[in-house]
């Protein structure tokens, strides 16, 4: 199976901007702890007016906002949608935003140690980093990411352990957004075919 880093289109035309989402910790969305993201409805800022983007990251922890459009292209991935399986969509009310538009919070549960070290080209936080010394032995940036697909067990959607600012996608993940006619996103191969910085 192939892969692709899902990236923002920060290039998009009088695109909008999206803030935080308003009343909790943004990280938690990015490495939710057990138990802790209960079915609810979130609500974000706008922080610059502009295009409705099908994906987008908001605020300042880069947490996945999805378009219903989005949202239905992803029905029948079997990662998506069943109850504790690894991607969680909960709704989420734009700032401004008319009640017809639907957005939903893309919480990715699944972790996943899939770099192919032989192949990427990355920094790892050393001991005594002096500015995260918390995070000794995490990667702290990739020049080039592989990711290896046996260790990635078939998944469809998930983060890169040790890197959770990675989000991946399977190539039927890809297709299924292109044909919905995504707004935003971007697709990447992480299947070593060309250089991935991130």
């Amino acid at each position: 199976m192939k892969y692709y880093l899902l990236r923002e289109d920060v290039q998009f035309p009088g695109r909008w901007y999206l803030g935080d989402i308003k009343h909790c910790n943004n990280w938690l969305f990015i490495d939710p702890p057990a138990e802790y993201m209960e079915s609810c409805t979130y609500a974000l800022e706008v922080l610059e007016e502009g295009v409705n983007l099908d994906f987008s990251l908001a605020g300042y922890a880069s947490v996945p906002i999805l378009s219903k459009k989005a949202k239905d292209a992803l029905a029948g991935i079997p990662d998506v949608g069943e109850p504790y399986m690894n991607v969680v969509l909960e709704p989420v009310t734009v700032a401004g935003k008319q009640a017809l538009d639907h957005y939903y919070v893309m919480i990715v549960e699944t972790q996943i140690d899939c770099v192919d070290e032989s192949r990427s080209v990355f920094e790892k936080y050393e001991v005594n980093d002096p500015v995260r010394p918390d995070r000794v032995g995490e990667y702290r940036v990739f020049l080039n990411l592989v990711i290896d697909p046996v260790k990635a067990q078939g998944k469809h959607i998930f983060r890169v352990k040790k890197h959770l600012g990675a989000v991946i996608v399977s190539e039927d993940v890809k297709l299924r957004l292109e044909r919905a006619g995504l707004a935003g996103g971007l697709f990447e191969g992480v299947n070593g075919e060309g250089e991935v910085v991130c």
